[in-house]
């Protein structure tokens, strides 16, 4: 099963151990050469997923980052593989970590691979939990909500509903931290359990604005599919949202607009009138800014970011993006934030930013902190790619070395 994120340089390096692999047909056992991608494992070796159902043996440690359902088929390892159930892989495949010992577990203990069928998220907590094998047995004889106590859950029949609904075509450490924030708050949990299925873009929604869990966009974004940027990208618009109506100050009808949406383009829709608003309240006179003063922005604006300072390009940048930068004008009055804007050929962008040298010369070195980027948007709210992001942190640490 391909993760649906993008991999990382060790998960590449390891996807050729699949080549390095040695299948003992008689034995049983696949054999995985990591002498020289990773030295400090050796070679470990796994047994075949039969033998898995019938052997009494401890299971073993293997090595907990290894993303073993991501490898090619090459054929010593396609050999060990083909044993396994499709689904069983898919399952594991979810997973950033502990898949081999996963998929042992559900080999071994049915319990297990009942759990991981019905409520996969509490398979990997519970094998992942540090618990000893003997410990994880004595739990599988018991109820699951005994289970989800035992790994710092709520132990609870809304927590197993909650797992048993969700339907994750990947988990990463974001989506790990909204499980905990929806199961470890009561009115989130409560509140989720109206719905018949919890997808990523559900759980996110859920863990950043709780007050629109059972409302229509909620049910509608519920049945739609996710993938990781689309997720982002949604987060951000409903951020962008209810930032603008916090700073018209509107009344809770008006902000439980957002909440009544079917649709995300509703949402949208939404936010471009408030646009209007926030303008007019900011700037009556420039509610209908000239066009010539937008093509103006447009014709300073080269591949090098440069600083906005006077509210009628804030203005300009607002309606040329369709974002409201204006929210937050006052702060960069105060010199609490910078904003920039510069364009490429990808489109015009503009980033909300925060450079500062430390005020102790020990802490230099952290750079995070001397390069906060608040948000970044392009034309129509489209987040940045690699490329913008690139050429933000390279202005940013420019302006660093002329303070």
């Amino acid at each position: 099963m391909k993760s649906p994120v993008l991999l990382t340089a060790t998960d590449r390096k390891q996807q050729q151990l699949a080549k390095h692999c040695f299948w003992d047909e008689f034995e049983q056992l696949l054999y995985i050469d990591a002498r020289k991608l990773f030295p400090a494992e050796g070679v470990v070796s796994i047994i075949s997923w039969d033998n898995m159902m019938m052997n009494a043996l401890p299971i073993p440690n293997y090595p907990t980052y290894f993303k073993i359902m991501a490898w090619s088929n090459h054929q010593y390892f396609s050999d060990w593989r083909k044993q396994i159930p499709q689904w069983v892989q898919d399952s594991c495949a979810l997973f950033p970590s502990h898949q081999m010992t996963l998929l042992h577990y559900a080999g071994k203990y049915p319990q297990v691979l009942e759990l991981l069928d019905h409520a996969p998220m509490l398979a990997w907590r519970l094998i992942t939990s540090k618990l000893a094998e003997s410990e994880i047995v004595a739990l599988l004889s018991g109820k699951r909500s005994q289970i989800a106590a035992t790994v710092g859950w709520p132990g609870s029949a809304e927590t197993i509903k909650f797992l048993t609904n969700l339907r994750l075509r990947w988990v990463s450490p974001e989506i790990t931290a909204q499980v905990e924030t929806c199961l470890l708050d009561e009115q989130r949990l409560t509140a989720l359990q109206s719905l018949p299925r919890i997808n990523s873009m559900a759980l996110s929604l859920a863990a950043r604005f709780p007050e629109l869990i059972g409302s229509k966009l909620h049910h509608a974004l519920a049945q739609l599919p996710c993938r990781p940027m689309q997720c982002q990208s949604m987060i951000a618009q409903l951020e962008d949202a209810y930032r603008a109506a916090e700073f018209l100050e509107l009344a809770s009808e008006a902000v439980n607009k957002i909440g009544n949406c079917r649709y995300l383009v509703e949402v949208a829709e939404l936010y471009q009138a408030w646009l209007l608003l926030i303008i007019e309240k900011v700037s009556p006179d420039k509610v209908k800014l000239h066009t010539a003063t937008k093509a103006h922005l447009k014709q300073r604006l080269t591949i090098e970011p440069r600083a906005l300072h006077g509210l009628e390009d804030w203005i300009a940048l607002s309606q040329v993006q369709g974002h409201i930068w204006l929210t937050d004008f006052n702060s960069a009055q105060q010199g609490e934030a910078i904003l920039v804007a510069w364009q490429d050929d990808e489109g015009i962008w503009g980033a909300l930013t925060y450079s500062h040298l430390p005020e102790l010369p020990e802490k230099v070195n952290q750079v995070m902190e001397m390069h906060s980027v608040l948000r970044v948007r392009g034309l129509d709210n489209v987040l940045p790619g690699a490329k913008q992001l690139s050429t933000l942190h390279l202005w940013q640490a420019s302006q660093l070395r002329q303070e």
